[in-house]
């Protein structure tokens, strides 16, 4: 597979401080690459050093087949695209005469209408951002990035903040461009998010790389074990429920147990309805996510 971006021991200071501690990753074609870690964790450095905002400390950047030696190359710029955590859109400008403005900044451009046409903001093209929803606003920041028609593009939380049907919105845009050829490198504070578009991850602490691989690997073995959720009536005692299994707790109104085997377990639960005649409702199963991976592996104390 080609290779889009190569980074081999990157490291970036910040006076004694080492943000970044020697960082090896490999982006290839056409794939959504995730970059996570909790704050604190580098991912800023990181993404600005790519972005040619920062220049790195030591370490090797190959772009497109190009070293990339402190800024980034004006021809490797022509092919990148970016979207920040916060975009502070023009006063005075409409949607249209934004995307205007920066189709003047490159030699290849899309037509600005097929451009508000893949964020479905046609019918916006002579509003002003103010007026945009937050849904809307980041559509045209993702349209602004794309105005080059990118080979490489940049999403730095491109969701946070949004309503879920914003959001969803966003994540079936983000499909279309892989599906389109992009190659997309995305930061994330939803794992939802990451497990959903991802098709590898890096997870990055303490300006390390703790852990890489496809969602499923890395669920497969950092998730933890899976979760049996059900109700009951009437409601059995404690010593009844131990008998079932050591590995059960109650909570609430339903009881949980902790299993490596889904499929004898549920049939243990079936089993023991049936020889105590309890009545079984809502049994739900709770697969591990990537969530359970990310705080298996950073911890669960909270970071600023």
């Amino acid at each position: 597979m080609e290779k889009i971006i190569t980074v081999k021991n990157l490291k970036k200071m910040y006076g004694s401080f080492e943000a970044l501690k020697g960082i090896d990753i490999e982006v290839y074609k056409g794939e959504i690459f995730g970059f996570l870690g909790p704050n604190g964790a580098g991912k800023t450095s990181m993404l600005e050093i790519l972005e040619g905002l920062r220049r790195p400390s030591d370490g090797e950047i190959h772009m497109f087949g190009k070293e990339v030696q402190g800024d980034v190359l004006p021809e490797l710029k022509e092919r990148i695209g970016v979207v920040l955590q916060q975009t502070s859109f023009l006063d005075h400008l409409k949607v249209k005469e934004i995307l205007e403005l920066f189709t003047s900044f490159f030699k290849k451009t899309l037509v600005i209408s097929d451009a508000l046409k893949m964020v479905d903001l046609e019918e916006k093209s002579n509003d002003y951002p103010e007026n945009l929803s937050g849904g809307q606003r980041q559509r045209l920041a993702i349209a602004i990035s794309l105005i080059n028609d990118p080979d490489l593009i940049f999403l730095d939380e491109p969701t946070t903040g949004l309503d879920p049907q914003s959001r969803e919105s966003i994540w079936d845009l983000i499909e279309k461009l892989k599906s389109n050829g992009k190659t997309i490198f995305l930061t994330t504070h939803y794992m939802e998010e990451a497990q959903r578009l991802c098709d590898r991850i890096t997870i990055i602490d303490h300006g390390e790389v703790i852990e890489m691989g496809t969602p499923e690997k890395l669920i497969m073995k950092y998730g933890g074990e899976s979760k049996i959720d059900f109700a009951c009536s009437p409601t059995p005692s404690i010593e009844v429920l131990k008998g079932l299994s050591e590995n059960i707790q109650r909570i609430d109104d339903h009881c949980r147990i902790t299993t490596k085997n889904i499929t004898k377990t549920l049939e243990d639960i079936v089993l023991w309805s049936k020889k105590y005649n309890f009545s079984l409702t809502n049994v739900f199963l709770i697969e591990p996510t990537l969530e359970d991976v990310f705080l298996n592996l950073t911890g669960r104390e909270l970071r600023e």
